[in-house]
C-alpha cells in the first residue's frame, strides 16, 4: 500500500511522512479510527515507506525488493497483530 493510494486522511500522511523522511519516530504509534476509516491501509503503507530500499521523501517506491514483500505482506519485518479472544486462537484466523 502507497500512501497515494490510501483515500483522504492528508493531515496523517503528511505528519507519518515527514517523520519516516526526517527518520525521527517514536518506537510505536497508535492509529485510532472508526472501523472502515483507512487506519490499516494508513498503517500499512507508513510500514511500507518505512522497509523501502528507495523511497521518496513522500511515498514508497512500490517496485524494488522490499516493496514487493511488504506489499504482498511477506516481508519478514512486516507483522500483524489482531485482537483475539480465547487462549487458543491466534492472529493468523484474521490476516484474510
Amino acid at each position: 500500500m502507497l500512501f497515494k493510494n490510501v483515500i483522504g486522511q492528508q493531515p496523517a500522511k503528511a505528519l507519518l511522512s515527514r517523520m519516516v523522511a526526517s527518520e525521527r519516530l517514536p518506537h510505536a504509534l497508535l492509529l485510532l479510527g472508526p472501523p472502515g476509516s483507512g487506519g490499516l491501509a494508513l498503517a500499512w503503507a507508513t510500514a511500507m515507506m518505512l522497509l523501502c530500499e528507495n523511497r521518496s521523501s513522500d511515498d514508497a517506491c512500490g517496485h524494488c525488493p522490499s516493496c514487493l514483500k511488504a506489499s504482498k505482506g511477506v516481508h519478514p519485518d512486516l507483522h500483524f497483530s489482531f485482537p483475539t479472544v480465547g487462549s487458543k486462537m491466534t492472529s493468523d484466523a484474521f490476516l484474510p
